[in-house]
């Protein structure tokens, strides 16, 4: 590894621990076990690639072996916050059909993209395992996505730990498509960009991850399933959604 792969992993490691440290001070982690989980389980790993990057065979089965695992946590740690801020929304018929539908896009342009433009300068093994990481981060982007288009459009109140946690994983999945596709056309031409893109993206998420983590969750915040007397909010940002609807269809 060359000195600035070091500089990226070693500070990551930092960012990891503070996260974890702060989540635990502020008792964080009660309230959102699923990331708190993802967070332990990426500090592990990068401390596995300190331990293995000088065996080339170890390596490379503890990557292959961790990365199933990590786009699992991260999609269960993204739903884990999508979830806890549009739960009660799931009452209306037409919003249970939108988190599917953005995911089946996603899915498809991906799947669009795999036979566009192929993995070049890899072999058929290769080229499966590259695309199927960018597929799933492309669902995840896609509920980022979906998130914050939700939360402008039925005026959802900002919560600081959702927000921002959604957002790091947005910031992540980006950089790491951006990689991807960038080895896709280009090869090895870019190696740099396409290597060190997703890394830096994911430093980014962990900066975003700490201002999040720094602020104990609200009391009003801490259950998972919103409260009854939320419902009335909800029937609220309804009534806005369709006084929205009928002022622009004049």
């Amino acid at each position: 590894m060359r000195w600035f792969e070091w500089l990226v992993l070693g500070s990551g490691i930092l960012l990891e621990f503070s996260v974890i440290a702060q989540l635990l001070r502020w008792r964080v982690w009660r309230s959102f076990p699923v990331y708190s989980i993802y967070i332990v389980f990426v500090l592990c790993r990068d401390l596995a690639t300190v331990v293995t990057v000088s065996h080339p065979g170890t390596y490379f089965f503890v990557y292959w072996l961790s990365a199933p695992v990590d786009i699992l946590l991260t999609t269960l740690a993204t739903l884990e916050s999508f979830w806890r801020v549009f739960r009660s929304f799931h009452l209306f018929r037409w919003f249970r059909f939108a988190l599917p539908v953005a995911i089946a896009v996603a899915l498809a342009y991906s799947s669009w993209r795999g036979y566009r433009f192929p993995p070049v300068e890899a072999t058929p093994v290769d080229a499966a395992i590259i695309q199927s990481a960018v597929a799933s981060h492309y669902v995840i982007l896609s509920i980022a996505i979906l998130f914050f288009l939700l939360a402008a459009l039925l005026h959802v109140s900002w919560r600081i730990h959702e927000h921002r946690l959604i957002l790091g994983f947005g910031v992540a999945s980006l950089a790491f498509v951006f990689g991807g596709s960038v080895r896709a056309v280009f090869g090895s031409h870019f190696d740099w960009i396409s290597q060190q893109v997703p890394p830096i993206g994911y430093q980014v998420a962990l900066l975003i991850w700490l201002s999040a983590a720094v602020h104990p969750v609200p009391e009003n915040h801490r259950l998972a399933a919103p409260p009854v007397e939320n419902l009335d909010n909800v029937k609220f940002q309804l009534r806005n959604v369709r006084s929205f609807v009928r002022k622009d269809t004049r």
